[in-house]
């Protein structure tokens, strides 16, 4: 399976930090499997998920074009991320849920 298509394949930690979160914060008489607590967490996962959906779409779209403009443009910004060892960090980070933490 193609990396980018297993993302959503299981929670990550932040999705599972945001789960317990949820039923440690629900009243007394929610069960774990109610509603109202699993809208809670699907809104809490909303923009990550988008933000998540627009990167891996931004990335097949990227590496789709088969022009030669288009691959140096491609290339030499993969190699500026590569080199640039803060702003590479933080994109991994982001990748693995670290910067999901709420």
């Amino acid at each position: 399976m193609h990396p980018l298509a297993g993302q959503g394949l299981k929670p990550r930690p932040a999705g599972r930090r945001i789960i317990a979160g949820t039923g440690a914060r629900a009243e007394p008489f929610r069960d774990i499997g109610d509603p109202v607590l699993l809208r809670r967490y699907e809104r809490s996962r909303a923009e990550p998920i988008a933000m998540m959906r627009a990167a891996t779409d931004g990335l097949v779209r990227l590496f789709g074009v088969d022009d030669p403009l288009a691959r140096f443009v491609r290339n030499t910004g993969m190699a500026a991320v590569d080199r640039v060892s803060p702003l590479k960090n933080l994109l991994i980070r982001q990748a693995l849920g670290e910067l999901d933490r709420r």
